[in-house]
Order: structure tokens, then C-alpha cells, then sequence
């Protein structure tokens, strides 16, 4: 299953990229909570980050996120650690330039891919679907 939301913001494509790129600041614009990350400053291939959804879980139960692709300035895809309903999942974030008649704009294209059971598969749709619209809405009242 492939779900993507995509929206041009009017914001400075380096100033999203720094947004969505920076570990730390990941609480901001998506539905989770940094708790560490291991590798360098700046993410690259290799790069794991470790993130909460709730913020009164224990540290202990964070989710692992690897870093998969990493295209500075432009686009990223991150491995999920699996779960009981999702055995793999995948999460993209790309973020384009693009002309507009006020100037300079930023597609932000998200792209969240899982595999699941065929019985959850439809309200798990709903789910994500939802949750990359929310995501982007979170992105673009960051970046104001």
C-alpha cells in the first residue's frame, strides 16, 4: 500500500529542507517525539533516529527509524521498525523548488509505503492518508 500527500507551501525550499532534514526537530512537524539519533550531526545513509508517538512512553520503547536514501537538499526515504499490524514500512519526504507567480515556492511531497495484512489494509489507508494531510499542515504552520 502507497499513500502520498503532496502541497506547494509558500516557503523558502531551504528553509522547509532544514525543517524536515534535522532530527532534533522532527517533534515539530510530524506526530512524534525525538528521543536520540545515532550518526552525525546532519542524517545521511546509515542514519538512525529514535522517536516516540506518545509523549508518556518510556524512552525504552521508542521506535527505530533508519535513514535508507538521503539526497541532500531534495529528498530522503526512512525505514520503519516493523510493528504488529505493519511488517514494513517506508517513509519519503521530498522537497522541490518551484516557480510560482509570487516567486519561489516548495513542493513538499510525502510518501509513507507498508505492507500490512490485506484485513487492515483499508483503515489503515484512512489512517495514513490522514496522518501525511496533518503532517503537512504541521509543515506548513512551522514554516510561517
Amino acid at each position: 500500500m502507497v499513500c502520498i500527500a503532496e502541497r506547494v507551501l509558500e516557503a523558502d525550499p531551504a528553509q522547509i529542507w532544514t525543517l524536515v532534514a534535522d532530527p532534533g526537530r522532527v517533534g515539530e512537524w510530524a506526530a512524534v517525539e525525538t528521543v536520540g539519533f545515532m550518526g552525525s550531526e546532519l542524517p545521511k545513509t546509515g542514519h538512525v533516529v529514535f522517536v516516540r508517538t506518545r509523549r508518556w512512553q518510556r524512552p525504552s520503547r521508542a521506535r527505530r527509524i533508519e535513514v535508507e536514501q538521503w539526497e541532500a537538499g531534495s529528498r530522503y526515504r526512512c525505514k520503519l521498525q516493523p510493528t504488529r499490524l505493519v511488517k514494513a514500512a517506508s517513509f519519503d519526504v521530498e522537497v522541490h523548488p518551484e516557480v510560482t507567480s509570487g516567486g519561489v515556492a516548495t513542493r513538499v511531497k510525502l510518501t509513507q509505503r507498508v505492507e500490512a495484512p490485506t484485513a487492515a489494509a483499508g483503515i489503515l489507508r484512512w489512517y495514513f492518508d490522514r496522518r501525511l494531510e496533518t503532517t503537512l499542515d504541521r509543515i506548513e504552520r512551522t514554516s510561517r
